[in-house]
């Protein structure tokens, strides 16, 4: 387990790390010569070779509210190969956010970028029923990424994610915000798409809008993505989520990639991603 922490002027953001490890750079659309010459890629982006990639959660504190965004997501091929895998990881997930002092209890909302397998959004029961994997919370999702999926159904979804998703949906935890919608005070949506249909970024600050971090959802795998322009493996609409990525980076806001290993975060500067608070 490891945690960092970014704090702002209304709200405090923890990203708690289940494992980080290395993949190949293709399965992100990129190459190892797409990074080699990135000065910036060693030690915390890359290994060798291999891309660096986290399984973790990113929490935000606001006031009384405690949400969660993207719990442990895109790994379900790994933490859910199986029955018995799936009892572990789930379990070892639990326990790793409780011992960071996020308990599943804890949260109030539970926020996704979008709607990818099931990740830690749901718990499965002994008897193979479904549950929120944060039993107090209420699931939050893009109208038109809840659209597309119901839509797309059962054709568009792995049979995992069609029983977990329409066992959350059925039993009334399912609720969708619109582009431009404050979640709470300081944390905005905004849905463009770009990686998908209904693809959500959100932008952290104060209650007025102002932001001062964004995260940026399945935009950018990995910070590399910062640097090498459009990326039409991972992007339904590549062109459109390389200026939403611009648009974000360049103002030297902080910014969040769920999928990005420890620290998980830091800023674009100067055609350099400075990692964490440096």
């Amino acid at each position: 387990m490891s945690t960092h922490r970014i704090e702002l002027q209304h709200l405090t953001l923890t990203r708690v790390g289940y494992v980080d490890v290395p993949i190949p750079p293709e399965a992100a659309g990129l190459t190892a010569d797409d990074f080699a010459s990135l000065d910036w890629r060693t030690p915390d982006w890359t290994e060798g070779d291999q891309l660096r990639a986290g399984a973790a959660a990113w929490f935000a504190d606001v006031a009384d509210t405690r949400l969660v965004f993207d719990p442990v997501q895109a790994a379900d091929d790994v933490l859910r190969a199986d029955r018995a895998s799936e009892r572990t990881h789930q379990q070892a997930i639990a326990d790793v956010f409780a011992e960071a002092e996020f308990a599943r209890e804890s949260v109030d909302y539970l926020v996704l970028t979008h709607i990818e397998g099931v990740g830690m959004v749901a718990w499965r029961n002994e008897d193979d029923s479904w549950s929120p994997f944060f039993p107090n919370a209420r699931i939050l999702v893009s109208d038109v990424a809840l659209r597309e999926f119901l839509d797309a159904q059962p054709e568009g979804s792995s049979d995992l994610e069609y029983h977990a998703w329409h066992a959350l949906i059925d039993q009334g935890f399912v609720e969708s915000f619109a582009d431009g919608e404050v979640i709470v005070p300081g944390v905005r949506a905004e849905v463009k798409g770009g990686h998908c249909a209904g693809h959500a970024i959100f932008h952290f600050g104060s209650a007025n809008g102002g932001a001062e971090a964004s995260m940026l959802g399945h935009l950018a795998v990995s910070p590399i993505h910062l640097a090498t322009g459009e990326c039409p493996q991972q992007h339904e609409d590549a062109a459109l989520a390389w200026s939403l990525l611009r648009a974000v980076a360049e103002d030297g806001r902080k910014l969040i990639g769920p999928l990005w290993p420890a620290p998980g975060f830091g800023r674009w500067l100067e055609g350099v991603f400075v990692t964490g608070d440096k």
